[in-house]
């Protein structure tokens, strides 16, 4: 791993989200770190910054506010634009920490997220327009939460 991408990894994803977006004087820093984001993905590539991003959120996501806070970075940064391997595994790590219903805890962000992901990687098309379609009942993205707790326990 790079630590110097580790570094600006843990800048980008260390403050909460929700305090910032609230916050009227933020501003100056919210542009800063969107800024700082699509720099590191210039510099490194997609794939490093993904790497480092995912270890971060294992390192430092362990609760509810720290996942929504996570979630609402990576949606910022426009990491939901960028195709990943395994989009469900990555998802399925959230989704156990809300405890695969999101709205229960304001996470609305995550339909952003993983739809944004899902379409990135070519498995799902039209999300937003599919009435019929949530994340947290795809079997796909239940079977990869399942598998995180068994592996878990």
């Amino acid at each position: 791993m790079n630590s110097e991408l580790n570094k600006i990894t843990n800048e980008l994803f260390s403050k909460d989200a929700i305090e910032i977006l609230d916050s009227e004087s933020s501003d100056e820093l919210y542009d800063s770190l969107i800024e700082k984001a699509q720099s590191a993905i210039m510099q490194y590539g997609w794939d490093a910054v993904f790497e480092s991003w995912n270890l971060y959120m294992h390192n430092n996501c362990h609760n509810v506010k720290e996942a929504l806070s996570f979630a609402t970075w990576f949606e910022a940064y426009g990491g939901q634009t960028h195709k990943i391997s395994d989009p469900y595994g990555f998802l399925a790590y959230l989704y156990d920490i809300f405890d695969l219903n999101p709205v229960k805890y304001d996470a609305q962000i995550m339909d952003d997220v993983s739809y944004g992901l899902l379409e990135a990687a070519g498995i799902k098309k039209d999300l937003w327009s599919d009435d019929g379609y949530t994340t947290e009942t795809d079997p796909e993205l239940v079977k990869a939460v399942e598998k995180i707790r068994m592996e878990r326990n």
